[in-house]
């Protein structure tokens, strides 16, 4: 640990924000013995793999790193011979910072009895702040009683990186042995017979000489982010804000222009289907509807007989909802927690949530329930749903655009409403913490697939809506020129980052079940 300490501090300007292991990574082991060769294929695993061997008292030790924003690692590892010691081995997962600070992470031990020859796979946060320096120490070490014949440890992967990234580089890991697999395996699989009737031999076309794959265009990327953004300002050069409209409701309207897309429209949804009910109320469910002023607006628009059912946990909050229904309209006001919801209120043309989804605990029994009252032709509804990161936050890349843009405003845009101080990074708070605010939100889109499919689906907003909610809209007055700019600005960055791949965490949408449509069939 001492010599791993050593060189800490000169490698810092060569420090990189991730880890993978395979043969050409940068790491030491400080050998106990000489294994040849170290990289091995495992006979003894139920699956392929093939791993770096250590044995007992033997360390590995990661070139310096620097921290990415939230740094985590990722683990997997087994017995490296078929049995070790009866007392096992030990796994010790440790950091090097500076000045020779040595930071326990994990410990776990391996043993004959353990399954699937031991295998433990982990994914774990990192105990070290964004920007900090360090090295990653993997220890194999003899267990309790100090046994160390046999004990060998297989490292089948190691990944250290910013959390989002993970899977990414868990995946290019041993990217040369994979590759060579793939290649073999279906060189071999599409000469069985099998696949005899896809391999006529036709002839006849024009074949060029087989040529490698040019390198990509990298600086295609940049020529293609302005003449998106070129496009998109064009879109809204006469865009002016309405009389008294806020931050929030201007840069929406010019993200829909910009973009060129809008939302479902609810209101003529609920007129077509009380054409199509002819006569007879649309029966509608509203789940998680608080004073359902949404669904109110919604149904007054359509000016169609509805009778709907308004279930929420809020007593008060559900006698207001009631109150504000139009007068086409008939009250079932129920009082319950939506994470309860089965098939016990009967069939409905309409489920809506309007942002509550992303509240509740149980979605696969909601989602199943919802899925099972819609009746022929019926629509699941979901309007201003939270699909983004747990907890109400933005995804690493889209908090990466909106700090951009955030920390160009000047100070007095920058001041928190809810604290009255002066912002200099964006919060990023959980709030599923504390309570149910986005407590499965990233589970959402997943979810609805099972049972669900999609009729009209707008996701938008990687990042938009956390620079001009209510903690900083009040700073901004889209009347005056020099605001108006900065929230087009904003709005613009959005439009690009999502087009080009951002994740959109607002959705506005409609599904039909699965159950319905496969059962009313024609």
């Amino acid at each position: 640990m001492v010599r791993f300490a050593s060189s800490l501090s000169s490698e810092e300007a060569e420090a990189d924000t991730h880890f993978m292991l395979d043969e050409g990574a940068r790491f030491e082991i400080d050998e106990r013995a000489s294994l040849d060769p170290r990289w091995r294929e495992l006979t003894h695993s139920t699956e392929r793999e093939r791993s770096l061997m250590m044995i007992a008292d033997e360390s590995l030790c990661t070139c310096a790193l620097l921290a990415p924003r939230e740094p985590t690692l990722w683990l997997r590892c087994m017995r490296g011979l078929p049995k070790i010691s009866q007392d096992g081995l030990d796994v010790e997962l440790s950091l090097l910072l500076e000045g020779g600070i040595v930071r326990s992470v994990a410990k776990f031990s391996i043993y004959n009895s353990s399954p699937r020859v031991g295998l433990h796979e982990l994914t774990m946060a990192l105990p070290v702040l964004p920007g900090e320096v360090f090295r990653l120490v993997v220890r194999c070490g003899a267990g309790p009683l100090g046994q160390p014949e046999a004990d060998w440890l297989a490292l089948c992967g190691l990944v250290v990186c910013a959390s989002e990234e993970v899977s990414q580089w868990r995946a290019r890991s041993q990217y040369g042995w994979r590759l060579q697999n793939e290649i073999a395996h279906f060189t071999s699989v599409y000469r069985n017979s099998f696949y005899e009737d896809r391999q006529a031999l036709r002839g006849g076309a024009v074949i060029e000489p087989m040529r490698a794959l040019p390198e990509p265009d990298r600086h295609g990327i940049a020529g293609q982010n302005e003449a998106l953004a070129e496009i998109f300002r064009a879109r809204v050069a006469d865009l002016v804000p309405w009389r008294g409209e806020n931050a929030f409701s201007f840069t929406h309207r010019a993200l829909t222009a910009m973009l060129n897309q809008k939302a479902p429209d609810f209101a003529a949804r609920l007129s077509v289907a009380g054409a199509r009910a002819q006569g007879r109320p649309i029966r509608l469910l509203a789940l998680c509807a608080g004073e359902a002023a949404i669904e109110a607006g919604l149904i007054e628009q359509a000016g169609v007989p509805v009778e709907v059912c308004i279930v929420d946990v809020n007593e008060s909050m559900l006698e207001r909802a009631g109150r504000n229904m139009p007068a086409n309209t008939r009250v079932d006001c129920v009082l319950g927690n939506a994470n309860s919801i089965g098939l016990q209120l009967g069939k409905f043309d309409v489920v809506v949530i309007t942002s509550g989804l992303h509240h509740l605990v149980e979605l696969e029994q909601v989602l199943s329930a919802i899925a099972g009252v819609l009746g022929p032709d019926g629509e699941f509804w979901l309007i201003g749903e939270q699909v983004g990161r747990n907890g109400n936050r933005l995804w690493p890349e889209g908090r990466a655009e909106a700090e951009r843009i955030f920390s160009q405003w000047p100070a007095e845009k920058r001041r928190n409403a809810n604290t009255g101080e002066i912002d200099f990074e964006l919060p990023d708070r959980d709030f599923s913490s504390g309570c149910f605010e986005g407590i499965r939100s990233q589970e959402i889109l997943e979810l609805l697939a099972r049972h669900f499919l999609p009729a009209d689906v707008y996701l938008h907003d990687a990042f938009l809506w956390r620079l001009v909610d209510v903690a900083y809209a009040g700073n901004f007055d889209a009347a005056l020129p020099q605001d108006r700019e900065l929230l087009l600005q904003a709005a613009l960055t959005e439009a690009v980052h999502w087009t080009l791949g951002g994740r959109g965490t607002s959705l506005h949408a409609v599904y039909r079940s699965k159950q319905s449509e496969v059962i009313h069939s024609a």
